[in-house]
C-alpha cells in the first residue's frame, strides 16, 4: 500500500533527475560555464571571467558568488580564483549534509567544480587554501516550479 503511494512521487523525482544529468551533458564544455533550465541561476548572474588575477591579496573569489540557488537536479560549475596564489589548490569542504554533491572535492584556479542539488534545504561549503584563507558559499536548494 505504501509502494502505491511513493510510486508516483519516486517516478517524477527519478524523471526530473535524469532530465537535469541529460541537460548537463548537452552543454557547451569551452568558454562558459553550463547553467541548465532547471537551475535557479541565469547565465546573467554567473561572472565568467575568473582568469584575470585582480584583486585584494588573500581573498578568494567564486565564479558563482557567495549565494548560490539551485533546484534539485540542477547543475552549476563553479571555478575558484585567489590574488597572489597563482599555482595553489583549493579544497572544497562540503557542509550542506547531503543536499549537494560536489565534483571534484580539490583542485586550483582551472578547476571546474560541479555541484549538483540533491535534496532541499539551505547549507554552505567552504573553499580553503594551503594559506589558511576561507570562503563560505551560501547553498539553497529548492524544488522543481
Amino acid at each position: 500500500m505504501v509502494l502505491a503511494r511513493q510510486g508516483p512521487r519516486l517516478l517524477v523525482g527519478l524523471l526530473a533527475l535524469s532530465l537535469g544529468l541529460t541537460a548537463c551533458h548537452s552543454g557547451s564544455s569551452a568558454g562558459t560555464p553550463f547553467v541548465p533550465q532547471s537551475s535557479a541561476v541565469s547565465q546573467s548572474q554567473v561572472p565568467l571571467d575568473v582568469s584575470p588575477d585582480h584583486g585584494q591579496r588573500g581573498v578568494i573569489v567564486s565564479s558563482c558568488g557567495t549565494h548560490i540557488r539551485i533546484k534539485i537536479a540542477g547543475i552549476l560549475n563553479c571555478r575558484f580564483r585567489e590574488y597572489g596564489y597563482h599555482d595553489g589548490k583549493f579544497r572544497l569542504d562540503n557542509d550542506t549534509r547531503g543536499l549537494i554533491l560536489i565534483s571534484p572535492h580539490s583542485g586550483d584556479k582551472h578547476t571546474t567544480f560541479t555541484i549538483t542539488g540533491l535534496v532541499v534545504g539551505s547549507g554552505h561549503f567552504t573553499v580553503k587554501d594551503d594559506m589558511g584563507h576561507h570562503l563560505n558559499v551560501h547553498v539553497r536548494v529548492r524544488l522543481l516550479s
